[in-house]
């Protein structure tokens, strides 16, 4: 009887079998479960929001609730001139950011 060799390592990684996704499931419960403040670090962001700080984030829900709360307590005229300025400049700086990073990205590759 011959014993069988040992696969070789290859590149590409080899899908989980259902014992394994099992198994790597109830670790990462049971880690949530030990330690939740590692189990939150260790937790890849949503994929929205993979290139936003935690405190850039929390300055635009700050910028949203206050322009909320000046279209609701202001009068209607200032309140509907309040949206439309919004309207206008939140896709121009969108549009700013996304080009300066293009920018950096393509001079990060020459």
């Amino acid at each position: 009887m011959t014993t069988p060799l040992p696969r070789e390592p290859s590149d590409e990684p080899r899908p989980l079998s259902d014992r394994e996704k099992r198994a790597l499931h109830d670790l990462e419960h049971r880690l949530a479960d030990d330690d939740p403040a590692l189990s939150m670090s260790l937790r890849q962001p949503a994929a929205w929001r993979r290139h936003l700080s935690d405190r850039a984030l929390n300055v635009i829900i700050q910028i949203a609730v206050v322009v909320v709360l000046l279209v609701v307590v202001l009068p209607g005229p200032w309140g509907a001139a309040l949206v439309a300025v919004a309207l206008m400049v939140i896709p121009g700086t969108l549009s700013i950011l996304a080009s300066r990073r293009e920018r950096g990205e393509s001079a990060a590759e020459s």
